[in-house]
């Protein structure tokens, strides 16, 4: 089953990398009372259905805004609660991405940096905070994108 999750959620990011655009993070409503959230460049960004993994030390979490045309997603290893690294060139460092209208910004890259503090880590719940500055990755984005004030609290 958390395999089967983990190919539903690459999927989705696939195709949400691939559509549309926004004039925003968020065009759909500025209330982020769901379950992974955070403020990308200034902006109040939701998903109401994220998707959550862990397999063996791999956490991986996932989701996408309101009106579907952004993501976020970012996985690092965990095997218990504690602070773990998103940023480029660090030993076991995780990644975190952003994605809207085809362009792709990430935190796993040269300039890339960021952590999330894992609060609560147990076998069908996680709950924590992330940020993390991604440069451009691929699809003509430009700029650097700042994630901050993420939040997350998932059972899966």
């Amino acid at each position: 089953m958390r395999v089967e999750r983990a190919v539903l959620s690459a999927a989705l990011l696939s195709v949400i990398s691939c559509g549309g655009s926004s004039t925003g993070p968020d065009s759909g409503s500025n209330s982020c009372a769901t379950p992974l959230s955070a403020t990308v460049n200034g902006v109040a960004w939701c998903s109401p259905l994220p998707q959550a993994v862990v397999s063996k030390s791999i956490v991986s979490i996932a989701g996408f805004d309101t009106v579907i045309t952004s993501s976020v997603a970012f996985a690092f290893a965990a095997t218990a609660p504690g602070t773990y690294s998103l940023t480029f060139g660090t030993s076991g460092a995780g990644s975190g991405t952003y994605v809207r209208g085809g362009q792709g910004w990430s935190s796993g890259l040269a300039g890339g940096t960021g952590s999330v503090t894992i609060t609560t880590l147990t076998s069908n719940h996680l709950v924590g905070t992330f940020a993390f500055d991604a440069v451009p990755s691929n699809g003509g984005a430009t700029g650097t994108i700042h994630v901050a004030n993420g939040k997350f609290d998932m059972s899966f």
